[in-house]
């Protein structure tokens, strides 16, 4: 963190890790039917055998496209599972932009619990999507960075977190409101991706969501827990 007048900021940090990308964009309806073929296909494999049986041979047979067609527009297997994470991410905003608009006037407890209910939510659905996938890419799928014009996740947190921790500055009680919104921001993200990793049978249960809420309490209210 850093000091600008009287204002905590948060120091820059890395970039988050790009996605795999298509060779080129498809522009023609031709092409644009090759590339939604071939990510169905991808989704449907996904979905009936699992990411095991996910290779792009077995894509090619299920969309009916030609093994070097593919290639034209995707490097790799992981590029088309990634083109199928864009589609979930794009969803998932448009629903985000909609759940900030409902906490307008919400207590901060049950703010952080429809927040933290709906992160899990969404690390659950790109978890099963492709579990492997989605633990090493995790840090470019972050939604709340998705179309936000963010470079970095200080970035994302001064835009986003702290605006929201001064609109419950009458409930918190913290003297570091900058490092509470990073841990908000992304510490209680990576307690998740750990969860995702190491205990996944937990991800819908009701106790995480209430260790979460706990922890994020923790960060606004300490006083308390003193």
């Amino acid at each position: 963190m850093s000091k600008r007048g009287d204002e905590t900021t948060m120091a820059p940090t890395s970039k988050p890790e790009q996605l795999p990308a298509l060779r080129k964009r498809p522009t023609q309806s031709r092409s644009r039917a090759l590339v939604d073929a071939v990510e169905q296909a991808c989704l449907q494999i996904l979905d009936e055998a699992g990411e095991a049986a996910l290779t792009v041979a077995r894509i090619a047979e299920i969309s009916g496209v030609a093994v070097g067609s593919i290639y034209q527009y995707f490097p790799n297997k992981d590029a088309i599972v990634a083109l199928l994470y864009e589609r979930v991410l794009d969803e998932e905003s448009e629903a985000l932009l909609r759940l900030r608009e409902r906490l307008v006037g919400v207590p901060l407890k049950s703010a952080l619990r429809v927040i933290l209910a709906n992160i899990i939510r969404v690390e659950t659905r790109l978890f099963k999507l492709n579990q492997a996938f989605h633990l090493r890419y995790h840090s470019a799928l972050h939604l709340g960075m998705w179309r936000g014009p963010y470079h970095t996740a200080g970035e994302f947190i001064e835009a986003t977190w702290l605006p929201l921790l001064h609109l419950y500055q009458d409930e918190i009680a913290t003297e570091h409101p900058a490092l509470a919104a990073y841990l908000l921001g992304q510490g209680l993200r990576s307690v998740i991706r750990s969860v995702l990793e190491d205990m996944p049978n937990q991800l819908e249960s009701p106790a995480l969501l209430d260790s979460l809420v706990a922890m994020a309490l923790g960060c606004l209210r300490p006083s308390t827990f003193d």
